[in-house]
This record gives C-alpha cells, structure tokens and sequence, in this order.
C-alpha cells in the first residue's frame, strides 16, 4: 500500500494529466495508454492510484467541484470584507462562471452528471450555494421583494453565466464580457414588482 502522501501526489500527478488531455483532445478521446504517456507513469500505476477509465471521470468531476466549491468559499469570505451584490456577481460571473478552462471540464463532464445520481447532487448542491450566496447578498443590499424573488434572480443571473459559459464554446457568446456583467446588473435593479 503506498503512503498517504505518495498516493495523494500520484493522484494529483495522474489529475493533472487527465486535465491537459480533456482540455487539448475532449473526453472522448482518453485512452488509458494516452494518459499513462502524459503523466509518464506506466498504466498499472495508473490503475493501482486511480482506478479504471470511469473512475478516473468520477476523479475528475470530485476535482472541479472541489475548485468550484473553493471558489464559493471565496465568496463566504467576502462577506466579512462586505463585497457589494454587484461586486459579488462580478466575481461570480468572472472567476466561477468565467473560468473557461472549469467551463470546458465541466462541459466535458456533463453528460456523465446524467448517469450518476451522486454527481448530480454534488452539482446540485454547488449551484444552489451560488444562488444562495448571491441571494444573501441581495438581502442584505435590499434588493428584491422577498427571498423567492431574490432567489430568482440569483438563479438568473446564474443560468446566464453558465449558458454564456457554455455557448462559447460554440462560438456563440459575447465578445465583451461587460455585456454580462451589465445584463446581471440589470436583473438586480428590477422593478420592485417584478
């Protein structure tokens, strides 16, 4: 059995890898063999640290959602330092939505979110935060009528960062990112009676 140390750096080693080839070739074309010549270990390491091609997947969501769930930490903390809701939006939309390279992960991984309940309540869990961490902030800007609009348009602003995430991909997105960062604004400003 390897040392918890030792096996904690493979893993790591045997991740980074993995996220170079999904990042430069998709998903779809992992081998075990390709992954073995990036992380320059021989397959049976490979096996023996991280398991077989669907556990490596499993490995590889665990670690964009742990990033993504740092990156939610981020923003609890900013509330001792009293971000504005706008300045907590901005963060959201550039440094969790915006990250184009957990954007394309997450774009890769997520037709195996729909066969994988644990995974799916994971994700889950990690979008609801966003919403609530942006909700709070709304909350305690005054902003929206209540907590179900507030969360409304948390969820809003959310799902059009994830969407623009997502479209870039295909080359449909803006070509100024202010463009989103003014549309989310906008859903904080809403009239009341919205």
């Amino acid at each position: 059995m390897a040392r918890p140390k030792m096996e904690k750096e493979r893993k790591a080693q045997i991740l980074d890898a993995l996220e170079q080839i999904v990042l430069r070739d998709g998903l779809a074309k992992l081998t075990l063999a390709k992954l073995a010549a990036e992380a320059d270990l021989p397959r049976s390491l490979l096996r023996y640290f991280a398991g077989n091609r669907n556990d490596l997947i499993l490995l590889l969501f665990d670690r964009m959602i742990e990033r993504g769930e740092a990156k939610l930490e981020a923003f609890a903390r900013s509330e001792q330092d009293r971000l504005s809701t706008e300045q907590v939006v901005d963060l959201a939309l550039d440094e969790l939505l915006g990250d184009e390279s957990l954007s394309l992960m997450v774009e890769e991984l997520w037709p195996y979110a729909a066969l994988d309940d644990c995974i799916q309540r994971r994700l889950r869990r990690l979008y609801q935060r966003l919403c609530q961490e942006l909700t709070d902030h709304m909350a305690s800007d005054g902003i929206g009528t209540d907590g179900e609009d507030r969360f409304r348009r948390a969820y809003g602003i959310v799902a059009m960062g994830f969407g623009a995430a997502a479209f870039s991909d295909i080359g449909f997105a803006p070509e100024d990112r202010e463009v989103l960062r003014s549309t989310a604004r906008a859903l904080l400003r809403l009239d009341e009676k919205s």
